[in-house]
């Protein structure tokens, strides 16, 4: 076998060196019958290729993940003030008044000392219910919030895989044949379990979070000035319609350059 694959040599000889064109310099062309071992030119083409896609496509991801993370923590400072708000205003409560049911008991023991009839002590313990926008309001925006908390766990959990993911690129696996198999295996449980998609399901449940704050907003709104209250319906109703055309355009018009990540996912389903 040697002697025929002396003979193989020899009918496909190896290109002069000195002739190399850039391209053949950086990878050299392979020994007859070594095209597949462990530091062939296939399997080192190969990484370079994809060590420079996985970098773009990484660092897209964490981009994206940044700019989620930075509106989702402004967000939850912001919702967590008109929450402080909301839940301890007098007319937007879920809780009695203990200061206010303190007061009334007070004047209904100072009635009862003094003698006199009155129709105090009949309301030292009243009975509660908070409003139906109470609930709506603080409902919405409590869940508002936790969703973008959620968000922003979820993203932090995404931002270390992809740093494992990264790390284990970079590292070296013996030889160009095992890094390719190992790539292989890993980008391809990237997109198994479907990372890009997750990824993209993060931006839409902020921008649902955001969708409830507006509805809360919009009810908080509606006790405290009409006009406030009309001027606010028309900005989300704009905001909103603006939103669900940009969304449904790309699936109308094939250049709309309004194509969201989820979006291609979900025309590759």
């Amino acid at each position: 076998m040697y002697r025929t694959l002396i003979l193989q040599e020899g009918r496909y000889p190896l290109p002069d060196p000195t002739k190399y064109t850039e391209y053949e310099k950086r990878y050299p062309p392979d020994r007859y019958g070594e095209e597949l071992g462990r530091n062939a030119r296939l399997f080192r083409i190969y990484h370079d290729r994809v060590t420079e896609k996985d970098e773009d496509l990484v660092q897209g991801w964490h981009e994206t993940l940044n700019v989620l993370l930075v509106f989702a923590g402004l967000f939850s400072a912001v919702l967590t003030a008109f929450l402080i708000e909301s839940y301890f205003n007098r007319s937007k409560q879920l809780q009695p008044d203990y200061t206010e049911t303190t007061a009334v008991a007070v004047l209904a023991v100072l009635a009862e000392l003094q003698g006199t009839n009155s129709s105090t002590s009949a309301t030292v313990h009243p009975h509660f219910a908070p409003t139906t926008d109470a609930r709506w309001i603080n409902g919405l925006w409590f869940t508002s919030l936790m969703l973008a908390l959620i968000v922003s766990l979820l993203a932090i959990l995404v931002k270390q895989w992809m740093v494992q993911y990264t790390s284990l690129m970079r590292s070296s696996a013996g030889d160009a044949k095992r890094w390719a198999c190992r790539h292989f295996a890993l980008r391809d449980g990237l997109s198994t379990w479907g990372i890009e998609p997750f990824i993209s399901l993060l931006a839409v449940l902020l921008h649902i979070a955001l969708f409830l704050f507006f509805v809360g907003l919009v009810t908080f709104l509606r006790s405290l000035d009409s006009i406030i209250f009309y001027v606010s319906i028309v900005m989300s109703a704009a905001t909103a319609s603006f939103y669900l055309t940009s969304t449904v355009a790309p699936m109308i018009w094939t250049a709309c350059p309004s194509r969201t990540p989820l979006l291609r996912q979900l025309e590759n389903v």
